[in-house]
């Protein structure tokens, strides 16, 4: 028997990133290495020792039996590290490692169906959309980090090189900076093992596109040097017949621990993502109903040119300091890049008429549209006493530079002419058929954020606590001309606050009400309208949010329920004066609720239901005053539930069940878009195959083959948009995958 610690083994369960000062330890470890005591209030060290079995090298019983990964004890907050969920004072959502797996998901968009409160925002499609919580819409930088270190929203990322993905649904201004009030979404990779790893998983999907992905790890040198290295290729015919789909991912994460206490952290990773012949969106006027989806065939290629589509590479190298420091203090620092190139040639599809007109086109850029983006941060966590009174301080700087590159040449755009939408022709290639990937660029925008934040978690009794967070935070926003000369250059600043106070019913339940005030951007005035202050941006906007939750654990069961009101204001034109001025709001009421973990011996869930109630106040059409925003549904839920036999743990059962309800298909609230329910089977079996572990897996996603709007979206949030869009959802689809334990 090892003798390992508690504070070991719950992130070991969890699928968390390892505390800095000891050695990596993933879900693939067995061996016991030397972790950090626990701190007392008193400021004393706690040391906590249990007894567990080891675990044979390669064994991947515990990450395939039936509800692995389903609960997470811990969640990253930026500033305040790692804490625990029960004692967090905002609704959280976990995706780990083991459900990647289990439920075989390839996109950040599969995944947000798992929780209540999120949705995709396609934009350029489904892995090129914005995430976003609660109804609303996320930004392109500000809302999505890879390891705390902000990254592009907008471009397809790997999901295979993911240890686990942290979801806060609230404002987070006064932790991360100024940001859409669409939640905060942490994408944590895969760290170096303790013991050594050698998986290799072969994969098929539906059609005939084959999956190969190998991911190692493990530390040399006595453990002074850990490597984790995850190899992807994915190659075939995707779900629509002639379509191409294609990813390749190199991704590398080291560990040197320099001494007991310091750790340096290096990755680096290349993803390439090519998918063509695949349905684009279709546009709409306010003026044209939103055909049923029940009508249309996603997986018709008469709606999808073979050579179009989009060609996408993205880059991304970090770093990272992690120091222990004596007494409970801790420091990290770290800073990022990204260069995520997006060439995409894309059919446009527009509904003309009520009658199942349909107008398509085709645009070829002369350059793919590059972002960069250049992160940082820095955090100083720690614990003090003030008599009876403990005090949990952070100290944190984090922000970024956002570098927009436009293409110096003007597009072509070709007529492919007007079909029946119903029944489309198919279309013939006008051009030379290639996704321009190269190609002049400039530089045409640089957005800059930076933030100061401080705060305290201030305990007065074992019972009664409290949060209190302030950043500082200063804006910048520079355009220039296609010849590089700086055209105009906005600086803003101020302050977003967060408090929230705790009481702890019992050790294992706690309830809280939070409020939070948030910084964000303020809009750019469109040139080319007539507008009297065309090119002007406006002052910063602050959303609000005012929260009531509750959280218990119960029999290792996971149960939240948070009450919330969330306001942010818009900018419209004002027809009166022809001014684009800040006046309307969108206020979005809401209860969610969740449970998660296990129900009885084999039984295990991961569910939860969102209520919502999203308007748009005081429009500049009294038309779009007091109606549903366009795309949010008033009812979302999803229920996992894995289940094995107690006699036969290795094989599992597995069903998912999403629901949607309906959403409002333009701001006037005239056309709607139809709820729908999707159903997705599976089951998954462990065994040892010639003395290696192996796991075989396979699932059918949407069963019943429903059809339906995967996401809707206007062309502006501010109740005076004139055209809308929508994508259909993904037909029936077979994914099957064995993992080999080498």
């Amino acid at each position: 028997m090892n003798k390992t610690k508690l504070a070991l083994l719950i992130p070991l369960l969890a699928g968390t990133l390892p505390t800095p000062g000891f050695s990596a330890v993933s879900e693939d470890s067995s061996a016991t290495s030397s972790t950090p005591a626990t701190t007392s209030k008193s400021g004393k060290e706690d040391k906590i020792v249990v007894t567990a079995k080891q675990q044979s090298q390669g064994d991947t019983t515990q990450e395939a039996k039936s509800g692995a990964g389903f609960t997470a004890q811990q969640v990253n907050l930026g500033p305040l590290g790692d804490k625990s969920w029960t004692d967090t004072p905002y609704s959280t959502t976990t995706i780990t490692h083991q459900m990647i797996d289990n439920q075989q998901a390839k996109s950040v968009s599969e995944l947000l169906k798992y929780a209540p409160s999120t949705q995709m925002e396609a934009r350029g499609g489904m892995d090129v959309g914005r995430p976003q919580s609660r109804g609303m819409e996320g930004s392109v930088v500000a809302n999505t980090r890879l390891d705390g270190l902000n990254m592009v929203a907008t471009t397809a990322f790997p999901v295979e090189m993911l240890e686990r993905v942290d979801v806060l649904n609230s404002l987070t201004g006064a932790l991360y900076g100024p940001a859409s009030p669409a939640g905060q979404f942490n994408f944590v990779a895969k760290r170096p093992t303790d013991q050594p790893l050698h998986r290799v998983t072969l994969g098929y999907q539906s059609r005939g596109a084959y999956t190969g992905h190998v991911d190692l790890g493990g530390h040399v040198d006595d453990g002074k040097f850990g490597y984790r290295v995850n190899l992807l290729h994915e190659e075939g015919e995707g779900d629509v017949a002639g379509s191409t789909l294609r990813r390749k991912l190199a991704a590398v994460a080291l560990d040197w621990n320099i001494q007991p206490g310091t750790q340096v952290q290096l990755d680096a990773s290349h993803y390439e993502f090519i998918q063509k012949g695949y349905p684009s969106g279709f546009s709409y006027a306010n003026g044209i109903n939103l055909p049923s989806a029940s009508k249309l065939n996603p997986k018709n290629r008469n709606y999808a040119l073979d050579t179009a589509g989009m060609d996408l590479t993205t880059d991304t190298i970090s770093t990272r300091l992690l120091q222990d420091f004596n007494d409970g203090w801790s420091l990290t620092a770290g800073v990022g890049y990204q260069q995520a190139d997006r060439a995409m040639r894309s059919v446009s599809n527009t509904i003309s008429d009520n009658n199942g007109t349909l107008t398509r086109s085709l645009s070829d850029s002369s350059a793919a549209g590059r972002f960069r983006v250049l992160s940082n941060m820095l955090s100083l966590n720690g614990h003090v006493d003030t008599g009876s009174i403990g005090h949990d301080l952070a100290f944190a700087t984090s922000g970024y530079v956002w570098s927009i590159y436009s293409a110096k040449g003007s597009s072509v755009r070709y007529s492919l002419g007007t079909t029946d939408l119903y029944d489309p022709d198919s279309m013939d290639e006008p051009g030379d058929g290639k996704i321009i990937t190269n190609g002049d660029r400039y530089r045409s925008s640089t957005n800059t954020q930076q933030s100061i934040t401080a705060g305290d978690t201030v305990t007065f009794t074992p019972k009664w606590s409290a949060m209190f967070y302030l950043s500082q935070s200063w804006l910048e926003t520079a355009n220039y001309s296609s010849s590089g000369t700086k055209s105009s250059q906005v600086n803003q600043d101020g302050l977003s606050p967060n408090v929230a106070l705790m009481y702890k019913i019992t050790p294992d339940v706690m309830a809280y009400v939070s409020y939070a005030d948030s910084l964000e951007q303020g809009d750019t005035v469109p040139t080319g309208e007539g507008l009297s202050n065309e090119g002007q941006t406006l002052d910063p906007i602050r959303s609000k949010q005012y929260e009531v939750g509750l959280k218990a654990e119960v029999n290792n069961m996971h149960l939240g329920a948070a009450l919330f009101r969330l306001k942010r204001p818009f900018a419209y034109v004002d027809s009166t004066d022809m001014v684009y001025k800040e006046e309307g709001d969108q206020v979005n009421n809401g209860l969610e609720l969740t449970a998660s973990g296990p129900v009885m011996e084999g039984l295990n869930i991961y569910s939860g239901v969102t209520f919502l109630d999203p308007q748009l106040k005081n429009t500049v059409s009294e038309s779009t005053s007091n109606k549903w925003v366009v795309g949010v549904p008033k009812v979302q839920a999803n229920m996992l539930v894995e289940y094995s036999l107690p006699s036969m743990p290795q094989l599992v059962y597995s069903a998912n069940v999403h629901y949607t309800g309906k959403r409002a298909a333009n701001d006037t609230n005239t056309t709607w878009a139809g709820s729908y329910t999707t159903l997705d089977l599976g089951t998954r079996y462990s065994t040892v195959f010639e003395n290696i572990p192996t796991t075989l897996r396979l699932s059918v996603n949407n069963v019943t083959n429903r059809r339906y709007w995967a996401s809707i979206f206007p062309a502006s949030t501010d109740g005076s948009g004139t055209s809308n869009s929508a994508f259909l959802g993904t037909g029936r689809e077979v994914r099957a995958t064995v993992t080999f334990d080498f």
